[in-house]
This record gives structure tokens, C-alpha cells and sequence, in this order.
């Protein structure tokens, strides 16, 4: 059994993730694996959880509960689940409160703090290889930040805020180490990151000075020097150390010891030659053959010689942008347009890199000329298509850039399609293959008078590291691509060495849902969507469920809305989850209609197959929701016996159980329920929504209701009432940009033994919570068939 919690918190018993309780037993959980193997007060643990002034009467026995759930979890999953002999975790009362016993090898906190330590005597030792090896193993313990879902409830614990520094001590000692070994362009892009994050750290700006003066750009070099003595005057009245000064003035003396010990050749020399990407990023990869690669391709306005020296920083090409195959000697140089305007703004960039594949039939470089021309012709199209600009080719190196033109909140989603498509058309050419990452920023983007678009920056950089541990065929995206992108591209997390805190995904498949709002319509109801995330916030906040209904008579317009709201809180995918059901058709839909869209959501918002049997959803849900214990089994035999043969348990009782599931999932991570087209739903349903809201106890769960105005006139008192609901109504916008209804998945046609089934549920039990409502027999007619 693993305990982990640098991170979110998690209990791994072998390959599978403990469910932990509610929010206070995996707070008391946290805080005594903070301080494993030792007593921790009870006075404590309620000063933890809860401030003096706020603290209820029955704070002693909720902790005792928490504790006793926590034993009975513990040793039921060590008894079942690990081998004989293995060391058991003991949770015990001992005065003045309780102490964890754990083995320190299975704490991942003990485990970073070990090969920490380890690390940091090595590179004391004179041996900065192996210690930036144990450093880069310690830092993989970390998955995010520690405890992150205890400390988005607004939890903050100075254990936490020590792990914190911790961690940022031995990212530094890592710097130091490969930086010693000459590997300044691999650790440049996080670099500069985390020195913006931290611009107070003078040790880490001090290493991000000394790696741009090796990487040939001393002015930026400076340039950290000059941001960090602001920042250190204005805010404290301090001048930089000693130590930092005297190393701008070597900078500027150009001072030879400053030269790297081993020089490193970046990946962007490497490929000028033809050579596959090497280094510790593609280390345990099979090496792929690449075929040799064409002179340089010569960037707008420049000699190839200068575009080669440029490169690594510079990319430019005339917009919009067309690849064409590299000219056999070198161009002539091209008059510039004119004077350069430039500004740093927020771009998306997609960098491609074309290979030839492993076994792919086409690999004399004679083969190729023809795949990789019409490669270059696929990328220009596909990229304008996506409303994306090329602006440069190094080698079989490409770059785009997204969001130069009017949509910039479309450009991370464009992007990612954009490398789907690219990935398809490039794949289909015989020998050929590629692998592309997605990143977003801000960057320096300069135009001339001759439409020439060149971007200069540390952006390109961070994404030419991040493609470097790309798969041949795969697209991975940074964290704030795929924070926007959550609700329409299904993304799997990728295990990668101690630079994982950036949280980079792979990008599998487009979700087949509707495309965001785009433009005007976003900015016209952004009051209205300031209400709705207020109300997500008062939810979280008093863990409470809160129910939002939207009214308006356009269904588009509404739709849209529900989407654009969906998205922003997918931007934050550990925050809070999205749960949006399909709306129903014009006929409706009753409770099993209901439960069908409810499964169908969830399938698509886990990463689940949609056309898996039901049952295989079923346990997939309540297993992950409610664990395997009895509350498990029992909600799990409630939802099976609805499967076919029909109706051996009621549609109600069925809403029930998932009314229950639904709140499992909340107290695990707050959730939103988007229902939209309330008006088409069956009675039975619309009273299930409301109980959700009325009847439900300590679980941050929103619902958002779209409906049309006519809801009211089926229910007057509708939303009224409880003080936990509120009315929101969307008013017509003048020339409201069109766009895709929702989909629905219609169903099958019809089988004359399924309508036959149908026809044998008892017609007096539909309608009235106890048998399909109205609209419900297509719902049945799937049950049946799946």
C-alpha cells in the first residue's frame, strides 16, 4: 500500500486508488501522513480543520468518525489486497491524540526527501551527473502541488507551505547539477518559468542568468538581473546579494569561467544535420531513422547562415505561411519589408516535427521527396484551415502560431485540431510519420510592412524541450492548452521525469460535442456567466448544492451559454467537474431517459468507452464513486437489476440511487450538473431535480437548469423557496452569431421484438415514477439492446 502526498491525496493498493471518504477523514488522513510515525494532538487536528470561531459542537466526534473510517479502509484493503508479511499501516489512539504507523518506503514524502539528500551529497562530492540523476528521481515523487485537493478547500497548513520550499530547494540543487554537466538549453524553458513564478529566489534567477549567457543571449541575461533588483527594491528596499552582483559583472566581462564545462549541442544544431534528437529527455526511446535533412530552409528577409544562428530564438515567414520544399543551395537574401513592430501578446504554438517512420517501407532518401513535399503542402493547408500561421521551417522542424487573428479564446482547441489533422494526413503518406506539441504564452510577435510575422522568446524554447519526450505519432499539450481545451479533447496524463510539474498531457481523441462560443457572444453575457461561477463559488465554499436555472426562449443561444460556462470551469479540471447530459429531443424524456444521458455524460467526461455494456459502466461509476465496500455493492445491485430483462426495479428508485452517486462524486471533487432543456422533461424528472437541491447535505454540487420560459408555466413555483436556488434569464442579443445546434444521438431503429418488450411494462405505472415516463421507450429499446 503507497501513500501519497505530494499531490492530490492518494492511497495505492497496487494499481488502484483507494476511495478515501469524504472531505474531513481525507483532511485528518493528510495531516497525519504530514507527520507519519508520530502523535499528533487531537487539539490539533481540530485547529487544522476548522478556525476557533467556526468550529461545531460535534467537532471532536466528526474527527473521531474520520479516524475509525480511516482503520476500517486501512486494514480491509491490506487484508485483501496486499501480500503476506507484507507491513501493515496501523492507525492508533495514544495520548493526547493519534499516531500513523506507516512504513517510511511506502510515504512519497519520505522517498523525495531521501534521494533529496542523496542527491545533494553527490553534488557535493564533485559528481554533478549522478546527483542531477537522484535529484530529477526525487522530484518525479511530485505530482502537483502537496495535498492540492485539501488545499483548494481553503485548507492551508504550514506542513504543506515546507514541503512547498522543499521541493522548490531541490529544483534548484537540480539546476545546479545539470547545469555543471552543460546542459543549459534542457533546463532553460523551466528555467525562465519558474523564475517568473518566483522572481524573489536570487539563487534561481542567478542559474536562469548563467544558462541564457551560455545559450549565447546575454542581453536577457541581464535583462533577469535588472527585473530582480526591481522587484527586490520596490518591494522590499534591498539591493541583489553579492553573489548575484558579482555575476552580472562577470557577465558583462564576459568572463571565460562562465563558459559551460561541457559544452552541450541543443537539439536545434542537431537537426540542421539530419541527426534524430538525442539526450537524457530520449533516453529508452528506440532510435528512429531519419532521413537526411535538406539545407535550411531560409527564413523571410535573411541568409541561411544567419536564419541557422537564429534560429533556436527566431522563427519568420510571410503570413500567411506556405512551407516549400528547402532550395539545393543556399537563396539570395531577400530586402527586408521594412521597420519591425512588435508586442508581446498571448500565442498558442504548434511545433511539428516530421520523421520517417520505424518499418515504413519509404526509407532511401530518394523515396521521400515526394512524401515530404506533399507533407509540407498537408501542414500549410491544414494549419491555414485552423486559422493557424507558419512562421518557420528548421530541418523537419515546424512552428505555428495561433491566435494572430481575431479569436484567441478558439486558438489552444484550433491548435489541437490542427495537430490531430496533421497527425492523420502525414500518417497516411508512405514512410512518414510525425509527433507535435501544443503550448501556450506570451511571446514577442513582430510584423513588418511586408507582412513578414517573426515570434522571439523563451516560448518556442519550452515547446522544442517539451517535443523532445514527444512518442513518435503521439500529440502532447502543456497544462494551460489542455486546462482549456478539457471539455472537448479527452487527454491522458503522461508520465515524465521531475520536470512532470508542468502537467503535460497527451492529447487522445476530440470529444464529439458542440464547438465553444466564439466572439462577441462570450463578452455580451459575461455578467450572466459571472453570476453562475459566483454561485459554483458559494457551493464549494459552504459545500452546499445550489441550483441555477436558466431561462431563455432561443435554444442555441442557451446552449452556447451552457457551453461557454462548461468550458471555463474546464479550465480548472481540479477544481471542480463538469457533468453535462445530452438535452432531451422534442418528445423528452422520463426518468430512465434521464439515467441513460446521466451514464452517457459520465463515460464521456472519464475517458470511458461509451459502447461498453452497461453494466461494465455501471461498476466502472459506483466502484470509483462509493469504493467496495457495502454502500458500494448495495448501490451498485440497485442500478444492475435495471438492466434487461426491464423493470426489475423501479425508474425512480433507479434516480434515487444515482441522485446518491452523484452526491458521492461531489464530496470527492465539487461538481456541476448542466441539465438543459427542462421544459421537454417528464414531471417525474423535474421533481428529482429539485429534491437533489432540497434534500442533499454537505456536497458542493451545483446544478445549472436550461430551459425555455415555458417551464414556469408548468411549474409557478418552480426554483422558489429553500434559499439555495436562483433564476437567471437570457435576453435575446441583436445578430447573435449562429451556430451548430446540439447533437443528440437519435435511437436505432426499431425492432419489432424490442417494441414488443416495450408494450409489456404496464402502461398504468409509466408517468408516475414507477414505470417509463413519457418519451422513455427509446431509452428502453437501447437497455434492451445493449
Amino acid at each position: 500500500m503507497q501513500f501519497r502526498i505530494l499531490g492530490p491525496l492518494e492511497v495505492m493498493s497496487g494499481d488502484r486508488a483507494l476511495s478515501l471518504g469524504g472531505f474531513k477523514q481525507r483532511a485528518v488522513l493528510g495531516l497525519l501522513l504530514l507527520r507519519p510515525n508520530q502523535v499528533v494532538a487531537t487539539s490539533e487536528l481540530l485547529g487544522a480543520l476548522w478556525p476557533d470561531e467556526s468550529r461545531p459542537m460535534t467537532a471532536r466526534k466528526i474527527v473521531q468518525n474520520a479516524v475509525s473510517g480511516l482503520r476500517t479502509t486501512l486494514s480491509v484493503h491490506h487484508t485483501r489486497d496486499e501480500p503476506q508479511g507484507a507491513g501493515a499501516p496501523e492507525l492508533i489512539t495514544r495520548a493526547p491524540g493519534y499516531v500513523l504507523r506507516v512504513d517510511p518506503a511506502r510515504l512519497d514524502m519520505t522517498r523525495f526527501d531521501d534521494k533529496a539528500t542523496a542527491g545533494r551529497a553527490k553534488l557535493a562530492a564533485g559528481e554533478p551527473a549522478a546527483a542531477a540523476e537522484l535529484l530529477r528521481e526525487a522530484l518525479a515523487e511530485w505530482r502537483g502541488p502537496a495535498l492540492s485537493d485539501l488545499m483548494e478547500q481553503g485548507l492551508d497548513w504550514p506542513e504543506v507551505a515546507g514541503l512547498r520550499q522543499l521541493r522548490l530547494d531541490a529544483m534548484e540543487y537540480r539546476f545546479e547539477a545539470e547545469l555543471a554537466c552543460g546542459r543549459h538549453h534542457t533546463v532553460l524553458g523551466e528555467l525562465n518559468s519558474l523564475a517568473e513564478a518566483e522572481p524573489l529566489r536570487e539563487r534561481l534567477s542567478g542559474q536562469l542568468m548563467l544558462a541564457l549567457y551560455r545559450c549565447g543571449r546575454q542581453a536577457e541575461a541581464l535583462d533577469v538581473f535588472s527585473r530582480v533588483r526591481r522587484a527586490l527594491v520596490e518591494e522590499h528596499g534591498l539591493e541583489p546579494s553579492r553573489d548575484l552582483q558579482a555575476l552580472q559583472r562577470r557577465i558583462l566581462h564576459h568572463d571565460r569561467e562562465l563558459t559551460s564545462p561541457v559544452e552541450e549541442v541543443p537539439a536545434s544544431v542537431r537537426l540542421l544535420h539530419g541527426a534524430a534528437a538525442t539526450g537524457p529527455s530520449s533516453a529508452g526511446r528506440p532510435a528512429v531513422a531519419a532521413p537526411p535533412a535538406p539545407p535550411l530552409l531560409t527564413v523571410a528577409g535573411q541568409q541561411p547562415e544567419r536564419a541557422a544562428a537564429e534560429a533556436p530564438a527566431v522563427a519568420r515567414t510571410p503570413h500567411p505561411a506556405a512551407p516549400h520544399p528547402a532550395p539545393a543551395h543556399p537563396a539570395p537574401a531577400q530586402a527586408r519589408g521594412g521597420p519591425v513592430l512588435g508586442r508581446r501578446r498571448d500565442v498558442c504554438v504548434l511545433l511539428v516535427r516530421v520523421r520517417a517512420r520505424t518499418g515504413g517501407g519509404a526509407s532511401v532518401p530518394e523515396q521521400l521527396d515526394v512524401p515530404l513535399n506533399e507533407a509540407a503542402a498537408s501542414l500549410a493547408e491544414i494549419v491555414e484551415a485552423h486559422e493557424g500561421t507558419i512562421v518557420g521551417s528548421l530541418g523537419y522542424l515546424t512552428a505555428a502560431l495561433f491566435g494572430l487573428r481575431d479569436d484567441w479564446a478558439a486558438a489552444p482547441l484550433e491548435a489541437v485540431r490542427a495537430a490531430f489533422a496533421l497527425r492523420d494526413a502525414v500518417g497516411r503518406l508512405p514512410g512518414l510519420g510525425i509527433e507535435a506539441v501544443v503550448t501556450m504564452g506570451r511571446a514577442l510577435v513582430r510584423e513588418d510592412s511586408a507582412g513578414a510575422v517573426s515570434v522571439v522568446g523563451t516560448l518556442l524554447d519550452t515547446a522544442q524541450h517539451l517535443l523532445s519526450d514527444v512518442p513518435p505519432g503521439k500529440v502532447h499539450v502543456g497544462p494551460e492548452v489542455a486546462a482549456c481545451t478539457e471539455g472537448w479533447v479527452r487527454y491522458r496524463k503522461v508520465a515524465r521525469g521531475p520536470d512532470a510539474a508542468a502537467k503535460v498531457r497527451e492529447a487522445c481523441a476530440l470529444h464529439p460535442r458542440e464547438v465553444p462560443v466564439r466572439g462577441g457572444e462570450a463578452h455580451a453575457r459575461e455578467h450572466e456567466l459571472a453570476i453562475v461561477s459566483s454561485h459554483l463559488d458559494h457551493s464549494r465554499h459552504h459545500h452546499a448544492p445550489y441550483l441555477v436555472t436558466v431561462l431563455g426562449d432561443q435554444d442555441q443561444s442557451r446552449s452556447r451559454f451552457l457551453t461557454e460556462f462548461q468550458h471555463r470551469v474546464g479550465r480548472l479540471p481540479d477544481e471542480a467537474r463538469v457533468l453535462r447530459p445530452a438535452a432531451p429531443e422534442q418528445g423528452g424524456y422520463g426518468p430512465l431517459g434521464l439515467t441513460d444521458a446521466l451514464l452517457d455524460a459520465w463515460a464521456a467526461s472519464s475517458g470511458a468507452r461509451r459502447d461498453a455494456p452497461v453494466d461494465e459502466l455501471l461498476t466502472e461509476l459506483v466502484r470509483g464513486a462509493a469504493g467496495t465496500g457495502p454502500t458500494g455493492d448495495r448501490l451498485l445491485r440497485s442500478l444492475l437489476v435495471s438492466a434487461p430483462p426491464f423493470h426489475a426495479a423501479r425508474p425512480r428508485a433507479v434516480m434515487d440511487v444515482w441522485k446518491e452517486l452523484l452526491v458521492l462524486c461531489a464530496r470527492q471533487l465539487p461538481l456541476v450538473l448542466c441539465l438543459d432543456g427542462l421544459h421537454l422533461v417528464d414531471e417525474a424528472v423535474l421533481d428529482w431535480v429539485e429534491e437533489l437541491v432540497a434534500t442533499v447535505e454537505d456536497a458542493p454540487l451545483l446544478v445549472v437548469a436550461g430551459a425555455r420560459p415555458q417551464l414556469l408555466g408548468r411549474r409557478p413555483l418552480w426554483g422558489v423557496g429553500g434559499g439555495r436556488t436562483s433564476m437567471l434569464s437570457l435576453a435575446p442579443l441583436p445578430e447573435a452569431p449562429a451556430a451548430a445546434p446540439l447533437r443528440v444521438a437519435a435511437a436505432g431503429h426499431r425492432r419489432p421484438a424490442v417494441h414488443q418488450r416495450v408494450a409489456e411494462v404496464p402502461r398504468q405505472t409509466r408517468g408516475q415514477g414507477w414505470g417509463p415516463g413519457p418519451g422513455d421507450e427509446p431509452h428502453v429499446e437501447r437497455r434492451i439492446a445493449r
